[in-house]
């Protein structure tokens, strides 16, 4: 039986270990690319934009999001300024945008996948390097605090 103590350190405690931050991340994620998906569909059916041009928009308003999860739940060593951190992210959520754009621009100009299922498929791309970049460049623990919580 899980004790509430134990529940609470894998659900809420700040953790460093990367298996305990993965799913944390992957539910960050979910959430981020659920708005990200339907802002994207929202810009493209009922604004009649294209999905190139909406992709950037949907995807920096999920970035937000993400970041503010980021911060709070996923990573404990969150950047002590949040204007610099959140600039920082953004800089680093660049490299899985562009990530994204080439996989849309791929999968659906070229291939003539549907936008929606081409975005689906940068989701995985992007969701890698922005997991890793963020943990090992951004959310960097300093060296001076001990975590003995690690399992």
């Amino acid at each position: 039986m899980i004790s509430k103590k134990s529940l609470h350190g894998l659900l809420v405690a700040p953790v460093e270990n990367t298996l305990l931050q993965l799913p944390r991340a992957l539910v960050a994620s979910a959430l981020a690319a659920l708005l990200d998906l339907v802002v994207l569909i929202v810009l493209v059916q009922a604004f009649g934009w294209h999905p190139l041009f909406a992709v950037t928009v949907s995807y920096l308003l999920g970035g937000v999001l993400q970041y503010v999860l980021s911060a709070l739940w996923v990573f404990p060593a969150a950047p002590q300024s949040v204007p610099l951190g959140f600039l920082a992210f953004t800089v680093l959520s660049l490299g899985g945008l562009v990530l994204t754009w080439l996989t849309m621009f791929c999968l659906n100009d070229l291939a003539h996948v549907n936008y929606a299922a081409a975005k689906v498929a940068a989701l995985g791309l992007a969701f890698c390097w922005n997991f890793f970049s963020r943990k090992y460049l951004l959310f960097r623990p300093s060296q001076s605090i001990e975590y003995s919580r690690e399992l």
